[in-house]
């Protein structure tokens, strides 16, 4: 997987107007995308980037619904959740971190945060979350 680079951070918050305000104003970020309702994922999202992140990107993650996969994550105070690694070849990906004892506990999907690129996520050995997404397809 030499050819992953880290794409975001994912911090889940109860309320992402009021997050974002904070980070902007904190970090001197801005947001890079509106609060997005990702019906797939039963989440809101919204992007943040700035200098203060280089070329990563800081994701806000609210829970849509109960049954939302950052619930329980808030239940317990939110704060970071997952880091995620923008990949060039997904399969290739999943196969690896199959190898290194990750489980896959969401497939590839497409996410509406993300231009609808296939996004999936692993738990490591060690129990964190680790997302993938595709690398953009290369216009040429």
């Amino acid at each position: 997987m030499s050819e992953a680079r880290l794409h975001h951070l994912a911090v889940v918050v109860a309320d992402i107007d009021h997050s974002a305000k904070i980070y902007c104003e904190l970090l001197g970020v801005r947001p890079t995308t509106q609060v997005i309702h990702d019906q797939k994922q039963k989440v809101y999202v919204q992007f943040l980037s700035g200098p203060a992140l280089g070329e990563m990107q800081l994701e806000l993650l609210a829970p849509a619904s109960e049954d939302s996969p950052v619930a329980s994550a808030l239940k317990k105070g939110g704060g970071p959740n997952h880091l995620c690694f923008e990949v060039k070849d997904m399969n290739q990906a999943l196969q690896k971190a199959r190898q290194q004892g990750c489980r896959v506990i969401c497939e590839p999907i497409e996410a509406a945060a993300i231009a609808d690129r296939q996004i999936a996520f692993v738990f490591t050995p060690d129990e964190q979350i680790v997302e993938f997404v595709a690398a953009p397809l290369s216009k040429g």
